[in-house]
């Protein structure tokens, strides 16, 4: 944030009038990623793309995702989420426009490179500013509030990518978010320009607190620190799922079940419509536990071990047939996977100090993003060959393994424990 432009006093109504803009920016966020897989089959068969080429166009998107994020984190953690925040909402916008106007796979390329740059910013950034303007026992249920509105994208992306496809052609489906993006980068910095100065930090867990280290020396103070080594080990296990469910949903329910896009757009906004009510409850429930005294970090280890109790329903996925069955199961994989990925920020942001936590989500998913790379790297040849079945078996398995992990080093006693014990 831009604490100097004002030195009036924070006040609740700023606090939660960022929060909505900061809802706002994660649903473009999230809006200009979905938009590409909803239209997986449209742009395919119009530009003459296979598998392959499709997952090329992931790739390209994966690999400047991933590294950037080994750079926004200090950047942000040096220069607040505010400018950070705006100057990437500019970027995405830039990238869904050209992405709309691209009469190839070159040109699609180029756009899905720009828009990994531009959205790497943006967790770290949303995450950062929520944990600098809300307490800790309210930040679970404000990272929600705003994750809801990201959910508002995938719930409207189906319907209006369909309808917008069909009525006027898929380009305006690029079009019309990437121009509404320039209109709320605009909102977005002259609402954390007037909100005054946020509310001073509190205690928070330990971890050194010197100034622009470099990345090196960043990775090195965050991986010293033993429950922040193995929650980046749990997303480098688990993110290559989330990525391919993202991206390849849609193509599975056209290619595998038979949906047409007008049933997509009817059908394919109820999972993150689930999703958003569980997690607005699992948060309260969670935040609830804070402030009965619970650790924050176990507090937010129930909700994600929760969630992976549903991975059977990815393992399943390939062997239905129906679409009403089909739907449940994708739905079931939605909020294990959002959980997993929602929670996991919040969950980091207990474990590190304001000054380091847009470093650590940044690094944390950088990491994931290096496994995802390469499991979405080969997906689209494996799909082009076997078909969706070992793409989903494998995944499956991916988030009950990096579940085993959290649970073996936040549950075990401590040292202190071990030896009483003795």
């Amino acid at each position: 944030m831009n604490p100097s432009v004002t030195t009036a006093r924070t006040s609740p109504r700023a606090a939660w009038w960022l929060l909505g803009l900061l809802g706002i920016i994660f649903a473009l966020f999230a809006g200009d990623r979905a938009v590409l897989g909803i239209l997986k089959a449209t742009i395919c068969g119009e530009l003459g793309l296979s598998n392959s080429g499709y997952s090329l166009l992931v790739t390209a998107f994966m690999v400047p995702y991933t590294a950037m994020y080994f750079f926004v984190g200090g950047w942000i953690d040096r220069f607040g989420a505010g400018r950070l925040l705006a100057l990437c909402t500019l970027g995405m916008s830039v990238a869904t426009v050209l992405a709309g106007t691209a009469h190839g796979l070159g040109q699609l390329f180029v756009a899905r490179l720009l828009l990994g740059i531009a959205e790497a910013g943006v967790v770290p950034s949303i995450t950062l500013a929520i944990f600098t303007w809300f307490a800790s026992d309210r930040r679970a249920v404000a990272y929600s509030l705003a994750n809801t509105v990201q959910q508002t994208a995938y719930i409207l992306s189906p319907p209006f990518v369909a309808a917008i496809t069909l009525g006027l052609g898929w380009r305006w489906a690029f079009l019309i978010p990437g121009a509404s993006g320039f209109v709320i980068a605009l909102l977005w910095w002259q609402g954390q320009r007037r909100a005054g100065e946020p509310p001073p930090p509190e205690p928070e867990a330990a971890a050194p607190a010197e100034p622009n280290l470099g990345l090196l020396d960043r990775f090195r103070q965050l991986w010293a620190i033993p429950s922040v080594r193995v929650l980046i080990l749990a997303r480098i296990v688990s993110d290559p799922f989330w990525f391919f469910f993202q991206y390849w949903q849609t193509a599975f329910l056209q290619e595998r079940i038979g949906m047409s896009l007008a049933r997509v757009g009817q059908l394919t906004w109820i999972p993150p419509l689930v999703y958003m009510g569980a997690a607005l409850l699992l948060s309260a429930f969670s935040d609830r536990l804070v402030t009965r005294g619970w650790a924050a970090p176990k507090a937010r280890l129930v909700l994600i071990v929760a969630a992976t109790t549903l991975a059977p329903a990815a393992f399943a996925l390939p062997l239905i047939h129906g679409e009403f069955a089909a739907l449940a199961l994708v739905t079931a994989v939605w909020v294990m996977c959002a959980t997993w990925l929602n929670m996991s920020s919040v969950f980091m942001g207990a474990l590190v100090p304001r000054h380091s936590l847009a470093s650590a989500i940044a690094i944390m998913s950088a990491l994931g993003g290096v496994t995802s790379i390469g499991f979405n790297a080969v997906v689209g040849t494996i799909i082009d060959h076997f078909g969706y079945d070992l793409p989903f078996y494998v995944g499956a398995c991916l988030h009950p393994l990096a579940a085993g992990l959290l649970l073996r080093h936040f549950m075990r006693p401590s040292a202190a424990v071990r030896r009483t014990a003795r």
